[in-house]
């Protein structure tokens, strides 16, 4: 279904060949731009390729550190814990920490998000690299009070809150990119 529309002030304008000012048409296609066609196409593109990869290489060195990280954190917080490979083991609970949980999903989608978006390579360079220790950071965070939920009020708390989760994780991605686009 493509949808022609003018809109009024501000539509682009263009010029005729006397010079008179006109409004282009602009085409869209099941509600969207052509310029919104190619974002959602380049973020697809740019998202999927890294997130398949987080999920054929063996990420296992790092789903290790993020254990040890979080059993640290327990310790710390006066749970104990212990750590075998990626899995933490916690009032009698094994929690295994899986690629997802890794931190790497989120950067993927910053980084898609700011290749999909037409930005000065400098602006895109400054807020991955600004992004990724912040969502590396949260992440470690987030599977804190993720897995202490599963501890401290059981399974069905600690689905909960990882549901919850994924909505907040995918927020601060995008909030980040928001930044960088100048949305916010």
């Amino acid at each position: 279904m493509v949808k022609l529309i003018v809109k009024g002030k501000r539509a682009k304008q263009g010029t005729d060949r006397r010079g008179k000012a006109k409004a282009r048409l602009e085409t869209k296609i099941f509600g969207l731009a052509r310029r919104e066609w190619l974002f959602l196409i380049k973020f697809f593109a740019l998202f999927l390729i890294p997130y398949a990869l987080i999920h054929i290489i063996d990420l296992g060195w790092l789903t290790s550190a993020i254990a040890s990280t979080e059993s640290w954190l327990f310790n710390a917080a006066g749970i104990p814990s212990s750590v075998v490979g990626s899995e933490i083991i916690a009032a009698g609970t094994s929690y295994t920490i899986i690629a997802d949980c890794t931190g790497l999903v989120m950067v993927a989608m910053l980084f898609a998000l700011l290749w999909a978006t037409p930005l000065k390579d400098k602006r895109r360079w400054l807020f991955l690299a600004i992004g990724v220790p912040f969502l590396l950071l949260f992440n470690l965070a987030r599977l804190f009070v993720t897995l202490w939920a599963g501890v401290a009020l059981g399974p069905v708390a600690l689905e909960a809150v990882h549901l919850c989760f994924w909505f907040v994780d995918a927020a601060a991605a995008v909030a980040v990119w928001a930044k960088a686009a100048e949305l916010w």
